[in-house]
């Protein structure tokens, strides 16, 4: 009857029946207003004579109206003042369920003025006599939070809630420490923390508390962190018995406490122990009825065995599939099955793969043909047999068996080279039943790689090679890859059909990469088949299995989350945190922004595209995990050019070196060799080998004449004031022992708008030494010292300090990969020592990065997404976004615009580098959870990884201070 519209004149009966003085007609006109409303009626328009039933000690009414009250409150904001008064009453009535109802529902009211009500009613119960009003008053601080941080913290419910985790009654133990835990999670800095004397408390809880209950406490006490072995075996020993328990969710939290305190424990007969009872609860959770429970026992185990491989191999045999599994199961099975397989079980986990793979579900085939292969990736001895086993596919005729067999045995020759070959003739009879992109791929890299050892690998490829214009462009790559190679073992018979490949790369292939690399291979061939021999087909690195995929730091961070949705999804906590944090209120105020943005396509932009960015952004970072290498060491000879350490050098003299070397091949010199140190002429002159320096007397002397003439230690242009950036501490660059007594320190530091090389020289020899030189070689940013040379010397024991004045230099930039390690050769006398430096990133900041918002905005729409670097940060502590804006200053990263996003602060940062390379920088600011997650975009994206090193260091700085 309920479930009808309502009619004209239906509101006007209802609220008659609410004016009666009837108890039970009153409880009936209410019971039907709920009614309508439950499916979705709207009967606000009753909401002052709904609140009249109030005045009534029936608790079945009370709790139909205050169901009301919480629906339409945000509706009528002031009418809902009016019942406060009532509300503060009923929690002092004589019945505990009315006070618990009435607190609860005074939480459950979002309106400003019942909060403000809330504070003394709450108070007092949290110390009521009655458990179950206690309990709910605990949930209400949780409520209460959401809608005032800073009034809970004022108000002392923190402290009362800490105290609660002692009571009596395991419900409140619980739901105490449920809600701490929750505004953990919230706020910037912990509130709360187990000591040893709470987790006694808690623990004490445990045997009495509901299901839910002890989840609550062993999730607490998964966090606490024993003093000692002893503590961390009492508190397995009591948990242990929650491994039997009927409830998975208690039974996988209690997994969780025993992982963790197992760190602590070093005896190794209790660790076995540990480990069969976790192995055996975790085999029962696979027999329940629920796949949805079996799926999430399986991602747990996944991780456990990752961690600890040895504690489940005997127990292999539970995780064969069973044919009513659902697909989602039977694949994480067989991921855990490649995990157990050892030598004694090889046999039997082959047998039941074999099975598999003749299903009809492909993905469940290609999953288990598979996994065939990475068992003999993993297990040496048993390769042959995995060998037998894809043979034995292969007869199936089955063409998606047997391009999966084919995927699978590229894998086992480039782990096992030259070895199994038996299995290729098999392959080649199904070269036609092919139509997969990736194992026709497997297939041709296949023929390419044992050319040789194929009869007809000339008429396989050719035929393949037919329908090149039509195929997917992986596979045109991998065509003319392994033609190439057929070429070089075979030339005579496959000479035309390398022809016909590169002809149809050059001239009829539209894809640029595809028809240049066509282009490198042929002036290869052409140059020096021997050359392109040994180059395409050197020894390539043996593969590994890839059965444990996940890094430590990461591994440990899922295992002390089981049983959340981390570690289901396999993903760190903060991936699912970030969305719950910005959604709840925090506690300070939210600041104005420092700059406020004038146009009005900035404001679209900060609305509707940063929020379509910020979600982007989350899925780049799970998916692009960067690696933000340090800058790269000294590179080997055939990458590194000479350095021109005699710039003054006379034209007689480069004339007759040029002339010594007219019959030698020009080539590029090397630093590590000291008797190798070549000298430019001229910016368009090729680099010449010098190879008398150190044997030639009369050189070494033209050379310290020349350089000598100017002073290494000039103190032209050293100023210390007017710094733009922090100093740069100076690092010991060469110590005396390989200096050959002279040690040098020194740091690229910017003042005044350019770049100075400031050093420290000192003279551990016991003779003076003189005739100094400096020289770098070509770099990233094109710093050349300006030529500072020295006349007088450096006694024994004395150090002197100077600074060098390094311009830019274009015929002096290097177009390699972006680094900030600068090779340089230090000279005294006939000496020469060679050292690198590391500069700071930001040292190549210029001063005029600082553009208006809107030029900032177009420049950012300008670059592709796609050439966006993406990273994030955790454990980043500090005290304002302010901290951050002031460091970033100091490094000449100019602060453009700031905005927020619930209660995510996103700043923008503009950089550009002496090279004119313009970077723009998203910072958003997490600081509740310590993390930070910033965008790179850059007019050269080369430079991406570069500054992203860069900035991770200076927020570790920012955070350590």
């Amino acid at each position: 009857m309920f479930h009808k519209g309502i009619v004209k004149g239906e509101l006007k009966e209802l609220q008659l029946k609410l004016l009666e003085n009837g108890v039970s007609k009153k409880k009936e006109a209410v019971k039907e207003v709920i009614a309508y409303m439950t499916v979705g009626k709207d009967v606000s328009s009753l909401f002052t004579d709904v609140l009249n039933c109030l005045e009534t000690k029936d608790f079945e009414i009370k709790k139909l109206v205050y169901l009301y009250l919480i629906k339409y409150a945000k509706q009528k904001p002031n009418l809902s003042i009016l019942v406060v008064n009532t509300l503060v009453k009923d929690t002092q009535d004589e019945n505990p369920l009315v006070r618990a109802l009435a607190l609860r529902t005074m939480g459950s009211i979002k309106v400003e003025g019942v909060t403000e009500y809330l504070c003394q009613p709450l108070r007092k119960c949290l110390n009521d006599e009655e458990a179950y009003v206690r309990k709910t008053a605990v949930v209400c601080v949780i409520k209460l939070f959401d809608q005032n941080p800073e009034l809970v913290k004022t108000q002392g419910f923190i402290k009362i809630l800490k105290k609660l985790i002692g009571d009596s009654n395991p419900m409140v133990v619980s739901n105490a420490l449920i809600v701490l835990q929750q505004i953990n999670r919230i706020v910037k800095q912990p509130i709360f923390v187990i000591t040893q004397n709470d987790s006694a408390k808690i623990l004490n809880a445990l045997n009495e508390a509901t299901t839910w209950g002890q989840i609550y406490i062993l999730d607490s006490i998964s966090t606490y962190a024993p003093k000692d072995e002893e503590e961390a075996e009492s508190i397995i020993d009591r948990v242990l018995l929650r491994l039997s328990h009927p409830n998975s969710s208690v039974v996988l939290s209690a997994v969780r406490v025993v992982l963790n305190m197992m760190h602590s424990v070093t005896d190794r007969e209790l660790l076995k122990k540990y480990s069969l009872k976790l192995a055996s609860s975790l085999v029962t959770l696979l027999a329940s009825p629920n796949p949805e429970i079996q799926y999430v026992a399986l991602r747990n185990i996944n991780l456990i065995v990752q961690r600890f491989p040895l504690m489940l191999p005997d127990e292999i045999r539970n995780f064969f599939c069973k044919y009513k599994d659902p697909i989602y199961v039977k694949m994480e099975k067989i991921e855990i099955i490649v995990m157990l397989v050892r030598k004694r079980n090889v046999r039997a986990v082959l047998k039941e793969l074999k099975l598999y793979a003749e299903e009809v579900d492909l993905d469940f085939v290609k999953k288990s043909i598979r996994a065939i292969g990475r068992c003999a990736l993993k297990l040496p001895p048993a390769t042959e047999i995995c060998v037998k086993a894809l043979l034995e596919l292969i007869q199936t005729k089955v063409n998606y068996i047997i391009q999966q067999v084919v995927i699978v045995a590229r894998d086992i020759f480039r782990k096992y080279p030259n070895k199994y070959e038996s299995i290729i003739t098999s392959l080649c009879e199904n070269l036609e039943k092919l139509d997969d992109n990736e194992a026709k791929c497997a297939m041709i890299w296949i023929l390419g790689e044992y050319a040789d050892r194929i009869d007809n690998a000339t008429e396989l490829l050719e035929s393949l090679i037919e329908n090149f214009v039509e195929e997917n462009r992986e596979v045109q790559l991998q065509l003319l890859t392994s033609t190439i190679k057929l070429f070089l073992q075979k030339s005579e018979e496959s000479e035309e059909l390398l022809v016909r490949v590169l002809d149809l790369v050059t001239k009829k292939i539209n894809d640029s990469d595809l028809r240049d690399r066509g282009y490198i291979y042929w002036r290869l061939l052409s140059s020096s088949p021997e050359i392109a021999k040994k180059i395409v087909l050197q020894e390539r690195p043996k593969i590994s299995s890839s059965t444990f995929k996940y890094d430590q730091i990461l591994l440990t961070e899922l295992l002390r989350n089981i049983p959340t949705l981390s570690s289901i999804y396999h993903e760190p906590p903060r991936v699912f945190e970030y969305n719950v944090k910005i959604n709840l209120k925090e506690s300070d105020s939210s600041e104005e922004d420092v700059e406020e943005s004038d146009d009005s396509d900035e404001e679209q932009y900060t609305q509707k595209e940063r929020k379509r960015e910020k979600e982007k952004r989350k899925e780049k970072v799970n998916k692009n995990k960067k690696k933000n290498s340090k800058s790269e060491k000294i590179q080997s000879t055939k990458n590194t050019t000479n350095i021109n350490i005699n710039t003054n050098t006379n034209t007689n003299t480069n004339t007759n070196n040029n002339n010594n070397n007219n019959n030698t091949t020009p080539t590029i010199g090397n630093l590590i060799d000291l008797t190798n140190l070549g000298i430019q002429t001229n910016s368009e002159s090729k680099i010449k080998e010098i190879s008398s320096i150190s044997n030639n007397n009369s050189n070494q002397n033209e050379i310290g004449e020349s350089l000598g003439k100017m002073d290494f230690f000039s103190e032209l242009n050293y100023k210390t004031e007017d710094f733009s950036i922090e100093i740069e501490p100076k690092k010991l660059l060469l110590d005396p022992k390989n200096g050959k007594g002279m040690k040098i320190e020194g740091a690229f530091r910017r003042r005044n708008k350019k770049i100075y090389f400031d050093l420290s020289v000192s003279n551990h020899n016991t003779f003076p030494i003189g005739q100094f030189a400096l020289a770098m070689n070509k770099n990233t940013f094109g710093l050349k010292p300006s030529g500072f040379m020295l006349d007088n010397v450096v006694m024994p024991q004395q150090t002197r300090e100077t600074s060098i004045l390094c311009p830019i230099v274009n015929e002096h930039i290097q177009n390699d990969k972006p680094n900030t390690i600068l090779q340089a050769a230090a000279r005294y006398q006939s000496v020469i020592n060679f050292f690198q430096v590391e500069a700071s990133l930001n040292i190549f900041f210029s001063e005029e990065g600082k553009v208006s918002k809107k030029e900032f905005l177009q420049r950012w729409k300008e670059i592709n997404e796609e050439d966006e670097t993406v990273n994030e940060i955790g454990n980043i502590k500090f005290s304002d976004i302010y901290t951050i804006i002031d460091k970033f200053s100091q490094k000449n990263i100019y602060f453009i615009d700031k905005t927020k996003q619930d209660f995510v602060e996103i700043l923008y940062f503009s950089i550009k580098m002496v090279n004119n390379v313009f970077v723009m920088l998203e910072v958003a600011v997490v600081q509740s959870s310590n993390q930070i997650h910033y965008s790179i975009r850059s007019s050269n994206n080369a430079f991406n990884n570069l500054v992203s090193t860069f900035l991770n260091d200076l927020f570790q700085k920012i955070s350590s201070k």
